[in-house]
């Protein structure tokens, strides 16, 4: 008689990466406004003049950038491996009372207002800018927008979509003249 091998009736079971174990490195960060210049202006932002959401979220995340990298943009194979995250306690309200306001008085929206009230646009103009090209998620932050932030780099980088991550996490005013809060981490395993 042989021995036989035993025969696998049940499919392997894949685990799925858990990313709340995964340490994650800080490579550097940044938040707005700037701890040694509280009263810092953001700097404008082409085709984003109504409200300040956009030039909070690029002034963030261009200064931890380049604080880690200097100039844009990244490597292209670097930026390719290198997720966009944003976790906002809210959306850009100052554009969408705008849009409201139009819609309100039966007057047409002004296009730009529609570009600019969607929060990737602002992330877009990172990802042209720095040349990332890997994945981009926007998100609302139900709690801590940092906290939120970080767990989405996490998964990215977990499951092997990203190398990095640029993780946002941005608390908005709500006028133009009150701009918020924002902070970017750039998350790493340290295999980049």
């Amino acid at each position: 008689m042989t021995p036989t091998t035993p025969c696998r009736t049940t499919p392997p079971v894949r685990e799925e990466p858990d990313e709340d174990a995964m340490e994650l490195i800080v490579e550097t960060l940044a938040q707005w406004p700037p701890p040694d210049d509280p009263t810092a202006r953001l700097p404008e932002v082409p085709r984003f003049d109504t409200s300040a959401f956009a030039p909070l979220l690029v002034a963030v995340g261009d200064r931890c950038l380049a604080d880690r990298y200097g100039t844009p943009p990244l490597p292209p194979a670097l930026g390719a491996r290198t997720a966009l995250v944003l976790a906002a306690t809210r959306g850009d309200v100052v554009t969408q009372t705008a849009i409201d306001d139009a819609v309100a008085g039966q007057r047409q929206v002004p296009k730009p207002l529609l570009f600019q009230n969607v929060p990737s646009t602002a992330l877009g103009h990172l990802s042209t800018v720095w040349g990332l090209t890997g994945p981009l998620v926007a998100t609302l932050a139900i709690g801590d927008p940092v906290a939120a932030a970080r767990t989405t780099a996490a998964r990215l980088i977990a499951t092997g979509d990203a190398d990095q991550a640029l993780a946002i996490a941005a608390d908005p005013g709500d006028s133009p003249r009150s701009p918020g809060t924002a902070w970017a981490h750039l998350f790493t395993t340290g295999r980049t």
